[in-house]
């Protein structure tokens, strides 16, 4: 059986195409969607984890303090979907429950009404 994207997993997509803008290096990416967004539609919504050294509300690093091998920060304002049965990716670990926790909080503040 071929394992699904998770929630709070970290992955990394085989990306042929690259745009201008977009460093040629591998991005791996962190799994936002419910599981039942991905069984459903055969897509999922990542965001991508880039070392930077710029500090903006929506970007959380990942602290050495998680023992994970992935560095960097997750970008919030990078929200993407990717169909994971088209594309061959590759999965690397999972965050740890607090981290995700926070940055679904974060994330759904992008997506709120304004309070006008």
């Amino acid at each position: 059986m071929i394992r699904l994207p998770v929630q709070g997993d970290i992955i990394l997509f085989a990306q042929s195409e690259k745009s201008e803008h977009e460093s040629t290096a591998k991005t791996p990416y962190l799994v936002l969607s419910h599981q039942l967004v991905v069984h459903c539609s055969k897509v999922v919504t990542v965001v991508p984890i880039c070392q930077t050294k710029r500090t903006y509300p929506l970007y959380i690093e990942i602290h050495t303090k998680n023992n994970m091998k992935t560095s960097g920060k997750i970008l919030l304002d990078q929200v993407t979907t990717i169909d994971y049965e088209t594309q061959e990716w590759l999965y690397l670990e999972r965050v740890p429950d607090e981290l995700i926790e926070e940055v679904l909080l974060k994330v759904k503040t992008i997506f709120q009404k304004n309070d006008d």
